[in-house]
């Protein structure tokens, strides 16, 4: 995308966001559906795009971390699926976690995506990653050492994939390591018996209709089949994505164009994230949006919400039993 259309989508979200501030929509503590027997509350964004070329983008995150810091039902942790910037440069990076600082103070599982490794301007992919490792690590006081990693939540274990490439653009490399370090993991969770979440940047091949919102933004192969083997030998694993930009998907687009938010395949289940910095393609367009993720002892329920203007999309509210 050029940095002239980068622009352009970025002010049109700016000025979605600035309607609560206008006092056109007036922001309201959202609440769990059932407060009083959640169990984990999660709010989950992904393609923030920051750009120190464009301080309003960050002003937009800004916006958005509010509504989730002030929730009337805590929320336990903010979740970003990946490209944090555009260009993954070390004062954009800066800017993301200053933004984060400022508005968030809770706990934040966070990923990287291919604008923050292959798009980098003024590291190598290696030193990106490492520089994203360090920020994370003063952000949030842990102690990762690579930016493929696991964290818990309230009890709830959550695992981080990423790129390992030195000369990726859209497309991941992930190395054995990390595959033994996935299977590790979920064997964990096993043994907790508990509901299990993988963050990556990228979906998995033919989930979410990507062939057709974006033919070709998979994970590629042979990782996204190898993936797919692992997380499928797993109870109630979730695998939370972005990269491709389609918006809120329901029953229309994916009866239409076969292009979904959620997916289920082979009992794993799967949401895919709308750009919250730039516009979407296919069902909402705008950006400001994610989802709200309440965990129960017997369900994962996903609420659609634009965190900028404070408000649900009902519509696109899924349910999902757990075994």
């Amino acid at each position: 995308m050029s940095v002239i259309i980068s622009w352009i989508t970025s002010i049109a979200t700016a000025l979605a966001a600035a309607l609560p501030i206008l006092g056109v929509l007036a922001p309201s503590p959202f609440e769990a559906k059932e407060p009083d027997k959640i169990r984990l509350n999660a709010s989950i964004v992904s393609d923030t795009h920051l750009d120190t070329q464009f301080k309003p983008i960050g002003w937009f995150l800004g916006i958005g971390l509010q509504d989730m810091a002030h929730a009337k039902t805590p929320v336990d942790t903010v979740i970003i699926t990946g490209d944090l910037t555009n260009y993954g440069d070390e004062g954009s990076i800066d800017h993301f976690f200053d933004i984060m600082e400022k508005n968030w103070e809770g706990n934040a599982v966070i990923a990287m995506g291919n604008h923050d490794i292959g798009h980098v301007e003024d590291k190598t992919a290696e030193e990106a990653r490492q520089y994203f490792v360090k920020k994370y690590n003063e952000y949030t006081g842990l102690e990762i050492e690579q930016p493929y990693y696991s964290t818990m939540v309230n009890g709830y274990r959550f695992i981080v994939l990423t790129d390992q490439s030195d000369d990726s653009w859209d497309h991941p490399d992930l190395y054995q390591d990390q595959f033994d370090f996935l299977v590790a993991e979920l064997e964990k969770s096993k043994a907790e018996d508990m509901p299990v979440f993988v963050v990556c940047h990228w979906p998995l091949a033919h989930t979410h209709g990507e062939e057709v919102a974006w033919d070709d933004g998979d994970i590629d192969e042979p990782y996204s089949t190898m993936i797919q083997e692992i997380i499928e030998q797993y109870e109630n694993v979730f695998f939370l994505s972005g990269h491709i930009h389609i918006g809120l998907n329901g029953n229309f687009t994916r009866e239409t164009f076969g292009v979904s938010s959620y997916d289920e395949r082979n009992g794993v289940h799967y949401l895919n994230l709308p750009s919250y910095g730039l516009f979407s393609r296919y069902g909402t367009l705008l950006g400001g949006r994610g989802y709200q993720m309440e965990v129960y002892d017997d369900y994962v329920m996903f609420r659609a919400r634009n965190y900028a203007t404070h408000n649900w999309f009902n519509l696109y509210e899924t349910r999902v039993e757990l075994v």
